[in-house]
């Protein structure tokens, strides 16, 4: 049963719920980026077929593919699309990704600061986000990368964090 006037565990990370971690992790949020393998993405042209698109991400493991058009971010085909568009339904493999692809791509520059990558990650929902300079894909940065970064940088400071307060939501079962 829950108790009343307690707080549910946060479903996902958010520094809101939790401000004092960025607090023990000193100035994670203002090291750029750039510090963070940037380098392992993979990128295809808005034409190339969904299968092969797929199975890139695949080999890949980094959970998404951007879509370039003359070394433009055109957009992205993250794991959730497959998931949510594709899979269980009629299609055909030889389409090109870009029916499939969001076009609307949140992108952030190098020089952009790993707090800024949490926030909006944090936000908008992205495991995800592509790296430009003056409009061109130089790189992309995920979830994984940040959360790798903060564990070597600060492995005795993570590793003591205290768990997050475990309140169910619901009743056992309902």
């Amino acid at each position: 049963m829950v108790k009343s006037g307690t707080q549910a565990r946060p479903t996902e990370f958010d520094l809101h719920a939790r401000p004092q971690l960025m607090n023990q992790l000193p100035n994670a949020c203002d090291q750029k980026v750039s510090v963070l393998p940037t380098d392992d993405y993979v990128a295809v042209s808005r034409f190339t077929p969904l299968g092969q698109a797929i199975e890139a991400m695949k080999k890949d493991e980094g959970g998404c593919v951007i879509i370039t058009d003359d070394g433009r971010v055109a957009g992205i085909f993250t794991e959730r699309d497959l998931l949510t568009k594709v899979s269980g339904e009629d299609v055909d493999l030889q389409s090109p990704i870009e029916k499939w692809m969001q076009a609307a791509v949140e992108t952030l520059s190098p020089e952009a600061t790993i707090g800024d990558a949490v926030r909006l990650m944090n936000e908008r929902s992205f495991r995800n986000i592509p790296l430009v300079v003056d409009g061109h894909l130089r790189g992309s940065i995920s979830v994984f990368d940040i959360i790798t970064y903060l564990a070597e940088c600060y492995p005795k400071t993570t590793m003591n964090l205290p768990p997050l307060r475990q309140v169910m939501d619901t009743v056992d079962g309902g």
